[in-house]
């Protein structure tokens, strides 16, 4: 079986997207367009910093940078 090379974060990052997307439109109207729309861009920050950590040889910054918008997932957008 021939592996991926896509990094184990990215893989499992959209993984969980795949996931998390689908339940951001089950969200009421009133806040589909504010808190479901932030947790989206968030989703997608975090994904960005993870490719770009990947091919970077500067991955503690980055990594760093992915970890606070992650907290800020954790705490609610």
């Amino acid at each position: 079986m021939a592996q991926s090379s896509t990094p184990k974060a990215v893989d499992g990052w959209h993984q969980l997207m795949e996931w998390m997307i689908p339940l951001l439109d089950n969200f009421p109207r009133t806040r589909r367009h504010t808190l479901a729309q932030r947790i989206e861009n968030l989703l997608l920050e975090v994904l960005e910093l993870l490719i770009e950590a990947a091919y970077s040889p500067q991955k503690r910054d980055l990594l760093i940078r992915a970890n606070r918008k992650l907290e800020l997932l954790r705490q609610g957008g």
